[in-house]
C-alpha cells in the first residue's frame, strides 16, 4: 500500500509540473520592418528627386551653366599653355604645392600641372591593344575573383582584404606579363593609384580601431547607452538617424564599423534573436548619409581628388 501510495503521488506530481512556454516567434513585421523603412525611404527620396523612372534629370542653374562654360574655356586655356618639358621631367609626376608665385605661373600654371597629372587617370579604351588570349585570360582572372570575393571560404581562409589584395597584384603581375609577351598593352599601375582616399580611408580605420579598444565607460558605451531604447521602433529609428547623420559627417566604411558592434550588443541586450534586420537597416542609411558630403565615401573623395577646381562642403 506504502508502494502504490508513493508512486501515485509522483505521477501526481509529474502531471502538476509545468511545462515551460515557447517563445512567440516574432511577426514579419517585427523583424523586417526596419529594413523595409529604410528601403522605402530611399526609393521615396530618389522617386521625388528623379522621377518614378529617374528620367527627370534636374535643369543646370544658371549659376552652374556659367561655372561649367568657365571650367570649359580654363582647360582650354590650360592645354594651350606652353611648358618646358626638361622641367617635367624632373619634376616627375607630382604636380608641386597649389600656392604658386606670380614668377612661377600661379593659378594656371598649378592647374596645368594638376591637369597633366590628373589626365592619366581618364579612362581610355585599350581592349583592342590585346590579342585573343590577352582578352580572355585578362576576363578568367577578373572573374575568378570576384567568385573568390563572393565565396572566401572555398579555397584559402584568407578573407576577403586578402583576396582583394591579391587579385589586385595578379593582375598587374599578369598585365606586365602580357606586355613583355607582346600579348597586350603598357599598364603604368602606378598611375591608376590615388592617393588621397587611401589616406582617410587608413587614418579612419585607426580612429574606428581607437574606438573599439576604448576603456569601459569610453565613447563605444556612450553610444551604446544612447541608442538604447526598450522598444524596438524607436531604438531601430535611433541607430537609422545616427548611421545618416555620422555617415554624412565622416564616412560610411567607419560609421558602419563602429555602430556594427553597437547595434550587435542591443540587439544581445533585449534578447534579439535576429539582429539581420537591424544591420540591414544601418548599412542602408549608411550608404544614403554618405551621398550627402565630400567626405561620406570613398566615392565622393575620389570625385574631389580628380576635380581640377576646388569644391567646397556644402557647394558638393
Amino acid at each position: 500500500n506504502l508502494l502504490g501510495s508513493f508512486n501515485s503521488n509522483k505521477m501526481m506530481d509529474v502531471e502538476n509540473v509545468v511545462q515551460p512556454k515557447m517563445a512567440k516567434k516574432a511577426s514579419f513585421l517585427r523583424v523586417w520592418g526596419p529594413t523595409l523603412v529604410a528601403v522605402c525611404a530611399v526609393l521615396v527620396i530618389n522617386a521625388a528627386m528623379l522621377g518614378p523612372f529617374g528620367s527627370r534629370i534636374p535643369e543646370l542653374t544658371p549659376m552652374q551653366e556659367y561655372n561649367l562654360a568657365l571650367n570649359e574655356k580654363l582647360t582650354r586655356d590650360v592645354k594651350a599653355m606652353d611648358f618646358d618639358p626638361t622641367v617635367e621631367i624632373k619634376r616627375g609626376k607630382t604636380f608641386g604645392p597649389r600656392n604658386l608665385s606670380e614668377a612661377e605661373g600661379g593659378v594656371m600654371e598649378y592647374t596645368r600641372r594638376r591637369h597633366r597629372y590628373l589626365g592619366e587617370y581618364v579612362h581610355v579604351d585599350v581592349s583592342a591593344d590585346f590579342n585573343t588570349f590577352g582578352k580572355v585570360s585578362v576576363s578568367l582572372i577578373y572573374f575568378a575573383f570576384w567568385v573568390f570575393l563572393m565565396f572566401p571560404n572555398w579555397f584559402l581562409p584568407i578573407g576577403r582584404p586578402g583576396i582583394a589584395l591579391g587579385g589586385g597584384l595578379s593582375m598587374v603581375v599578369w598585365r606586365f606579363i602580357l606586355y613583355s609577351l607582346g600579348m597586350g598593352p603598357v599598364f603604368d599601375a602606378e598611375s591608376v593609384i590615388i592617393l588621397e582616399p587611401l589616406f582617410l580611408l587608413f587614418g579612419l580605420m585607426l580612429t574606428t580601431i581607437y574606438l573599439e579598444k576604448m576603456e569601459r565607460g569610453g565613447l563605444f558605451d556612450k553610444l551604446r547607452d544612447s541608442l538604447d531604447d526598450p522598444v524596438n521602433w524607436k531604438r531601430s529609428a535611433k541607430i537609422m538617424l545616427m548611421s545618416t547623420l555620422g555617415s554624412a559627417a565622416v564616412m560610411n566604411d567607419s560609421i558602419v564599423l563602429i555602430f556594427s558592434g553597437v547595434v550587435v550588443d542591443l540587439c544581445v541586450r533585449h534578447k534579439v534573436a535576429n539582429s539581420l534586420p537591424y544591420l540591414l537597416s544601418l548599412a542602408t542609411t549608411a550608404n544614403t548619409g554618405s551621398a550627402l558630403t565630400l567626405t561620406g565615401n570613398p566615392q565622393n573623395i575620389l570625385i574631389v581628388s580628380l576635380a581640377y577646381d576646388e569644391i567646397k562642403w556644402l557647394e558638393f
